[in-house]
C-alpha cells in the first residue's frame, strides 16, 4: 500500500535529505537547526509535532492584535497582507500555517469585490480555526462566512429569485469538482441557500427570504437548507476523491497515481475528513518519501519568499515579503479569480523567474530591508573561509545536494572572504532552477 508507513533504515534513510523534504513540503523552508531538531526526534515524533495543535509562538499574539487593528483601523489590505506574511515567516506550526493558506487558494475569495479588511481577516481566522480540522465542519463555517457571502452575491439569493453563484462553486470547486453534480442540483442548491444573507459583516439569516419548500438534490428530496448540502456534498462519492487529489498536489506531486487518490480517499472517508489525522499518515507514508516526488513541485511565490526568508533567519518585513510575492503573482487576499491560483509551471515565466533572481539577489546582498545577515551567519556556524560558507549555504538551501553545473557556478564564491561568499553563494543558489522546486 502506497500509504504504509515510511521506516527509516529500511525503506530508505532518515537523513537531512529527508528531514528537510519533510519540513518544506509541511510548511515552508527550514532553518538549520529545524532540521538538526528533525533529525534528533526522528521521522514519528517530527510529523506529530507538525500535525499537534500546540500554541503557537509568543510573538504570534503580539501579531494577533496588531492585525485587527490593521483591519479595523483601515490599514488596508495590502497591510492586511503583509502581516500575514510576518505571521508565516514567525510561526512555529508552520503545517498549520501552510493549510492555511492553501484553505485561502481552495475558497479563493478576493477582497477586491468584498471590499473589506475586516472581513477578509475574519474569513482567515475561520480558515485558521479549521486548518486542520474536519473538512465538513469547515465548509459550513466557509458557507456562512461574510466574505464569502459577498464574493459569490449571496445576499441576492432570495425566495423567488436563487443566485446560483455560490452553490455551483460549492459543487465544482469546493467539494466535488465538474462533472459529479447536475444544472438542476445547482438550482436546488441555491434554493437552499436563501435567505443566508450577512449583515454589517455578520451572518444573518432571512427566514422571510429562505425557500423553506421541498428540494431535490442528488436525488434525494427533503425541505433541506445550507446546512444540508453541505452535509450532503461531503458524503458525496465524489467529495474524498476530489480533496485526496487536492491533498496530494499540494503535498506530493502534481501528476497523481490513481492508486494513490484511491487510497487517500479512503482515508479521508475512514477519518471522517479529519484533516489532521489524514495528513499524519500522507507525510508519514512511502509514498510521500518516494524518490520520485523530492523536488517535484514549483514553490509558489509565498513559498520562496517566506521559505528563503526563515531558511537563513533573514530580516524580513512583512510588507517587503508580500511585494515580492505579489510581483512573483501570488497577492494574498487578491487571488485572481474563483478558481483561485492554479500554481505549480504557470508561478513560472520570463518575467516572474526575472522577479526571483533580483529578489534573492537583493536578499542576499543585506542591505535593503529584506536581506542576509551573513557576518551574523560566519560567527555562529564558524565559518573560516569561503569554501566553508559556500558548503553551508548549499547544506542549508539544497539539503546539500548540489549538481556540477550549479557547483561551477559556485567556485567564484569558494574563492571569497566567508561573509562575501556566503552572499555569493545565497544569490546563486536562490536563483538555480532546482531552488525554485520544493
Amino acid at each position: 500500500m502506497l500509504l504504509d508507513a515510511y521506516r527509516p533504515g529500511t525503506d530508505g534513510p532518515w537523513d537531512r535529505r529527508t528531514a528537510s523534504h519533510l519540513l518544506r513540503r509541511a510548511g515552508f523552508a527550514p532553518a538549520p537547526a529545524d532540521v538538526d531538531d528533525a533529525l534528533k526526534e526522528g521521522l514519528a515524533r517530527t510529523v506529530d509535532i507538525l500535525v499537534s495543535n500546540a500554541q503557537d509562538a509568543p510573538r504570534h499574539g503580539e501579531l494577533d492584535v496588531l492585525g485587527e487593528r490593521i483591519a479595523a483601523g483601515g490599514g488596508g489590505i495590502e497591510k492586511l497582507a503583509g502581516w500575514w506574511m510576518q505571521r508565516l515567516l514567525h510561526t512555529h506550526r508552520p503545517l498549520h500555517a501552510r493549510m492555511t493558506l492553501f484553505w485561502h487558494n481552495h475558497f479563493a475569495t478576493g477582497n477586491q469585490k468584498v471590499g473589506s479588511p475586516a472581513m477578509m481577516l475574519r474569513q482567515l481566522r475561520t480558515l485558521e480555526a479549521h486548518a486542520l480540522g474536519r473538512f465538513d465542519e469547515l465548509l459550513l463555517a466557509v458557507s456562512r462566512d461574510p466574505a464569502m457571502i459577498v464574493w459569490l452575491d449571496g445576499d441576492s439569493n432570495r425566495k423567488g429569485k436563487p443566485n446560483e453563484n455560490y452553490a455551483r462553486e460549492l459543487f465544482e470547486l469546493f467539494s466535488l469538482g465538474p462533472g459529479n453534480y447536475s444544472e438542476a442540483d445547482i438550482k436546488e442548491a441555491a434554493r437552499a441557500f436563501s435567505g443566508w444573507h450577512q449583515r454589517a459583516g455578520e451572518f444573518c439569516f432571512n427566514p422571510v427570504l429562505h425557500d423553506d419548500g421541498s428540494k431535490t438534490i442528488f436525488g434525494k428530496t427533503g425541505d433541506f437548507d445550507g446546512t444540508d448540502v453541505v452535509r450532503m456534498s461531503v458524503a458525496h462519492p465524489a467529495c474524498a476523491t476530489f480533496m485526496a487529489r487536492k491533498l496530494l498536489r499540494e503535498f506530493v506531486c502534481e501528476q497523481l497515481d490513481a492508486a494513490l487518490v484511491d487510497e487517500l480517499a479512503d482515508c479521508l472517508r475512514a477519518e471522517g475528513f479529519h484533516v489532521a489525522p489524514v495528513l499524519r499518515r500522507l507525510l508519514s507514508s512511502r509514498a510521500f518519501f518516494d524518490a520520485r516526488h523530492f523536488r517535484a513541485r514549483i514553490k509558489s511565490p509565498v513559498e520562496f519568499c517566506v521559505g528563503l526568508a526563515r531558511s537563513l533567519e533573514m530580516r524580513a518585513p512583512g510588507q517587503a515579503l508580500h511585494r515580492a510575492a505579489s510581483q512573483m503573482g501570488q497577492r494574498l487576499f487578491e487571488p485572481p479569480t474563483v478558481k483561485g491560483w492554479e500554481g505549480h509551471r504557470r508561478w513560472i515565466n520570463s518575467s516572474t523567474m526575472l522577479v526571483r533572481i533580483n529578489t534573492a539577489t537583493v536578499a542576499s546582498a543585506g542591505r535593503g530591508e529584506f536581506g542576509l545577515d551573513a557576518d551574523a551567519w560566519v560567527a555562529r556556524a564558524a565559518l573560516e573561509n569561503g569554501a566553508a560558507a559556500t558548503r553551508f549555504a548549499i547544506d542549508a538551501m539544497l539539503d546539500g545536494a548540489v549538481d556540477d553545473e550549479l557547483h561551477a557556478a559556485l567556485r567564484e564564491a569558494e574563492a571569497q572572504p566567508p561573509a562575501a561568499a556566503l552572499r555569493t553563494a545565497v544569490a546563486v543558489i536562490a536563483a538555480s532552477p532546482d531552488y525554485q522546486l520544493a
